[in-house]
């Protein structure tokens, strides 16, 4: 049986990302995280609708991250990082939590069950917007909980979500969130949160709101 060679495989990136895991001694360290992400069987995909367990409105993470009809959301998610950006102390920027999640690369990748083809600063970057995302979903929760007052940056999205449940948009992107493929490890999360001071709130309450939404 001839065999044929994967479409897209980037060969030279895979080997760089062997060489340097071997040579920072980090591959045992990869092996104590069992993976948490993983990718839909593809006997479920043929059998069940695709929407089942794909996402419609937002990627998260990376394995949807290129599917061009999720597009639309990734202004809402660029807009977010940088409300993110603007709350952050001193000269600290959004490029502080890209280096700190640059170091957890390893980590990052073994929750994943495929292979991530993506380089080390991408996936920085995709897990650090995703993550100011994810954060500003959470506050606008909060708001409508009134837990917190309403505020004009916080309002820039607020149509997306609605506490009752009663437009579309708001049950879509939840639905997506709560996919199998569509997540970002917690430990981003919590990481993105201990640095980010979103709307001016303050950091513990964003890592308590993460500990109870996700």
């Amino acid at each position: 049986m001839s065999s044929y060679p994967i479409q897209n495989f980037d060969e030279r990136q895979w080997i760089i990302n062997i060489r340097r895991t071997l040579e920072e001694d980090q591959l045992e360290n990869e092996t104590e995280i069992p993976v948490c992400i993983f990718s839909v069987p593809k006997t479920l995909m043929s059998s069940d609708p695709v929407s089942l367990y794909t996402p419609q409105e937002v990627a998260i993470g990376p394995y949807h991250h290129l599917r061009p009809e999720l597009h639309e959301m990734e202004r809402y998610k660029l807009a977010a990082a940088r409300r993110a950006q603007r709350q952050f102390y001193g000269d600290h920027k959004l490029q502080c939590v890209v280096d700190q999640l640059k170091e957890l690369e390893p980590q990052i990748r073994a929750c994943y069950h495929k292979y991530l083809k993506f380089s080390s600063e991408t996936l920085a970057w995709m897990m650090a917007i995703d993550a100011s995302f994810l954060l500003e979903f959470l506050q606008i929760y909060a708001m409508k909980d009134d837990k917190l007052p309403a505020t004009s940056s916080s309002l820039s999205i607020s149509h997306l979500v609605d506490y009752a449940g009663m437009k579309a948009a708001h049950n879509a992107i939840l639905r997506d969130m709560s996919m199998l493929e569509n997540q970002i490890p917690i430990f981003v999360e919590k990481n993105a949160s201990s640095s980010i001071f979103i709307f001016g709130i303050s950091r513990l309450f964003v890592a308590g709101n993460v500990n109870r939404f996700l």
